[in-house]
């Protein structure tokens, strides 16, 4: 129980908040495991609780009408979601898919109103949460909707460096399969394989099943940057 506390307690949604506010918070909340391929909930269902995931993974996802997945968000340990969707519409926008089996902190909607109304504090770390979800969804949307596919795997090749300065030979860990770097770089897995074979035949980088091997980081940088 205390880890499960400290967990919580890191979340940017509770950082601002005292000790003993921080405590009610997590109180108000339990505590719930689901399992690989599970749905936590689908979108358009009534939006009742508010998540954290403790530990494993969860993807955030929505369907085009001829059931093409469009992956909005992987969520991590730590990690908040949901959060909006308790006070706009009333419903989930999205699909909510477990990846690997995941503990997850649920917090109920009603639970959340009587917290709001005793502290503020948590309705202003709310809203701030809530305004980064929102960049991450708009940047998302200018990713997907400006930029060629050679400069969005580009960025998340960098994204995965975790701003570490490159150098010639350096490697980068991929870590996921391809099929969700495809997901999140809004393309087709065949697609990204091709992608990274044009990547290799300009000598930007190699790329492994699990990494790639970065030979020319600054074009590799220039390919990422923002055209005005």
């Amino acid at each position: 129980m205390a880890e499960y506390h400290e967990t919580l307690a890191e979340l940017p949604l509770l950082q601002h908040l005292s000790d003993d506010q921080r405590a009610r918070v997590i109180d108000a909340g339990h505590e719930r495991t689901l399992t690989r391929g599970e749905i936590l909930f689908h979108e358009g269902e009534p939006a009742d609780n508010m998540f954290a995931v403790i530990s494993g993974r969860l993807k955030l996802v929505r369907y085009s009408p001829k059931g093409r997945e469009l992956l909005l968000h992987l969520v991590y340990p730590g990690q908040t979601f949901a959060e909006a969707a308790l006070f706009a519409a009333g419903t989930f926008p999205a699909t909510a898919e477990i990846m690997e089996p995941t503990r997850l902190w649920c917090l109920p909607r009603e639970a959340l109103l009587g917290l709001l109304r005793s502290a503020p504090e948590l309705g202003v770390a709310m809203l701030a949460s809530i305004s980064v979800w929102t960049r991450k969804l708009a940047g998302k949307l200018e990713l997907l909707t400006q930029r060629r596919v050679e400069e969005r795997v580009a960025i998340y090749i960098l994204a995965r460096a975790g701003g570490r300065e490159l150098q010639p030979g350096d490697t980068v860990e991929l870590a996921e399969a391809r099929n969700l770097i495809a997901a999140q770089c809004g393309t087709a897995p065949e697609v990204l394989s091709r992608t990274f074979r044009r990547l290799e035949e300009d000598g930007l980088l190699t790329a492994s099943p699990d990494h790639v091997t970065i030979l020319h980081p600054d074009r590799l940088r220039a390919l990422a940057e923002w055209i005005e």
